[in-house]
Parts: structure tokens; C-alpha cells; sequence
């Protein structure tokens, strides 16, 4: 049980970084989809067929310009995996943190999310610091049940390693 919660402690300290890689790898998606409708043939230095002069003969399956689309469709696709897993993660937490108490999400918040110390947190919620250390311990206990179920109660490996570290590659 305690590595699960080792590992609910490590998801929740590493959702800032990977909500921000979610939103970083949406912008280039974005500006990939874009400059691929907006994308001239000058753009990337590799021209088209063109049939205004003599063609050469060439015996090869695939062209540079073929090549260039075929990457730049793999990086597309790559990166919607990517996003769909880290939507997947970043849902899973944010779902997680509204289904307990509110003093809980507060205190794992502060301390585990945004990164600020005990001091810092029990100014900020109202508390002392031994209550925010319970409220943490507690809302780490109900965060990792919501997450996992029955399963955080068992000593295997949380969600994160098993479908984000396939996709990310951790």
C-alpha cells in the first residue's frame, strides 16, 4: 500500500510539468496542422513534379517530397498519442482531486502540485502544520483509492506507469 501512495505523491508532483507538456504539445499540433494548410512549395525547399521541362528518369519507389510527408504525418500522429495520454493523466488527477473533501484538495495542492512548503500551506489554508500533514496523508490515501479503486491496496504499479510511460516513453 505505501508504494502506492508513493506513487499517487509522485503523480500529483509531476501534474504541473505534464498539464504544461499537455498544453505546449496541443500548441504544436496546432501550429504543425497549420503550416501544413498553409505550406507552400518554396517553404521547404523541395519542389513538386513539374511538367514543364524534360523529366528524368528516376527508379525510385519514393521521392523527397514523399518522404517529408510521410514524416510529418508520423509526427502528427505521435503527438496525438502523446495527447490523448497526457489528456488521459491530467483528466484522471483532476477528476481524482474533485471527488474528495476540499480541505484534502487544498493541502495536495499546495504542497504536492504547486510545490510550496509546510509553512507556506498551512498559512495559506488556516491550519497547523501536524493538521495539514493528516489532511495530506488523508487526501493522498483517497486520491490514490480514486484513482486505482481496490487496487491501491495492492502493491502494484500506478495507472501513470502503465499506459502514460508506454506512450511518453518514460
Amino acid at each position: 500500500m505505501k508504494d502506492y501512495l508513493q506513487e499517487t505523491k509522485k503523480c500529483l508532483e509531476e501534474y504541473k510539468a505534464n498539464k504544461d507538456m499537455l498544453e505546449a504539445n496541443i500548441k504544436l499540433l496546432k501550429k504543425l496542422k497549420e503550416n501544413r494548410k498553409n505550406r507552400v512549395e518554396g517553404e521547404t525547399g523541395v519542389t513538386g513534379i513539374r511538367y514543364d521541362v524534360v523529366p528524368a528518369k528516376n527508379n525510385k519507389v519514393t521521392s523527397k517530397v514523399e518522404e517529408i510527408a510521410i514524416k510529418n504525418a508520423q509526427l502528427e500522429l505521435d503527438l496525438e498519442e502523446k495527447i490523448e495520454a497526457l489528456s488521459y493523466y491530467v483528466n484522471r488527477i483532476d477528476m481524482g482531486l474533485e471527488e474528495i473533501k476540499p480541505e484534502w484538495k487544498d493541502v495536495l495542492v499546495l504542497k504536492f502540485i504547486e510545490g510550496y512548503t509546510w509553512a507556506y500551506t498551512e498559512r495559506k489554508v488556516g491550519l497547523s502544520e501536524s493538521t495539514c500533514k493528516r489532511y495530506a496523508k488523508e487526501g493522498i490515501k483517497a486520491l490514490a483509492d480514486k484513482l486505482a479503486g481496490q487496487k491501491s491496496y495492492i502493491d502494484l504499479p500506478l495507472f501513470r506507469d502503465i499506459y502514460l510511460g508506454q506512450v511518453v516513453g518514460e
